[in-house]
């Protein structure tokens, strides 16, 4: 039996955009990294204090087991929201 060959994107992605305070910030989930919309060069890692804050007012998860990022909305059942990638229960935390 052949399997179906499965087409790659490979063209542009448009990033989404949050907000915090007064700067807009594209959310890169590839680089775990939110970029100053007016200066690219400053960016923010998700990683950091300042990234984790950004991240909950968000709602941009990183899966602890795989680190898989993703954007979800805080008006999902969060006691089953899994990964897209390794499945994992995830528990986002919301700042509303």
């Amino acid at each position: 039996m052949e399997k179906a060959k499965q087409e790659v994107f490979t063209g542009p992605w448009a990033l989404p955009i949050v907000r915090y305070g007064a700067v807009k910030y594209f959310a890169d989930l590839r680089l775990r990294q939110f970029r100053d919309i007016n200066n690219p060069h400053n960016y923010v890692d998700f990683d950091s204090e300042r990234g984790r804050r950004i991240s909950r007012q968000n709602g941009i998860i990183i899966c602890p087991k795989c680190g898989t990022s993703a954007i979800v909305s805080a008006a999902l059942d969060i006691e089953k929201l899994r990964c897209v990638r390794c499945f994992n229960l995830i528990v986002p935390m919301f700042d509303i």
